[in-house]
């Protein structure tokens, strides 16, 4: 795994370079990369939800990186809708990339408006994953932007129904640990 790439990704990522999100679909072996950004970016934006305890942590981060296999999957659906030029490994390797905006969650630890800092952080997320999703489907704005926010509520709802038995779980550990 080139490390260096991937720093050197991430940081066009973090400029709003487009051009990368085009390099990245274009190369097939980019998809272990945007696993480990999808992977790193969810266990540091749960690391801001710690006040819950580690096992929220842990939850959190699972739910997240569930919720990205979805959210991907669904948004290659919508895309082809407005006719996308994508398959699901080539969204999932430039939204992968994106995702990194996703750490800022980390941001909720802090008192007194770390919450607001972590909410905006997942704006600029869903700004890069425009970005993203345009450059994979080879699209309009308009369409990326569609196509984002009706991937991003059916992805919630899915998600929801797939990881509700994850918070189940969670609350009974939770009140056998307390008793």
């Amino acid at each position: 795994m080139d490390t260096n790439a991937i720093v050197g990704r991430l940081t066009r990522v973090l400029r709003f370079d487009a051009s990368v999100y085009r390099e990245i679909a274009a190369d097939n072996r980019a998809m272990p990369q945007a696993g480990i950004v999808v992977t790193l970016a969810a266990v540091i934006a749960a690391l801001g939800q710690l006040s819950l305890g580690a096992l929220a942590v842990v939850v959190v981060a699972v739910i997240t990186i569930i919720g990205f296999f979805i959210y991907t999957a669904v948004a290659t659906g919508v895309s082809k809708v407005f006719q996308g030029k994508t398959s699901f490994n080539e969204m999932g390797r430039t939204l992968g990339y994106a995702y990194a905006w996703y750490a800022l969650g980390v941001l909720a630890l802090i008192p007194f408006g770390g919450g607001f800092l972590a909410w905006i952080g997942s704006i600029v997320a869903w700004v890069a994953g425009v970005i993203a999703l345009r450059e994979s489907a080879e699209f309009e704005t308009w369409k990326a932007i569609v196509t984002v926010l009706v991937a991003g509520v059916v992805a919630a709802f899915i998600t929801g129904l797939v990881v509700a038995p994850l918070f189940l779980a969670l609350g009974i550990a939770q009140a056998v640990a307390t008793q």
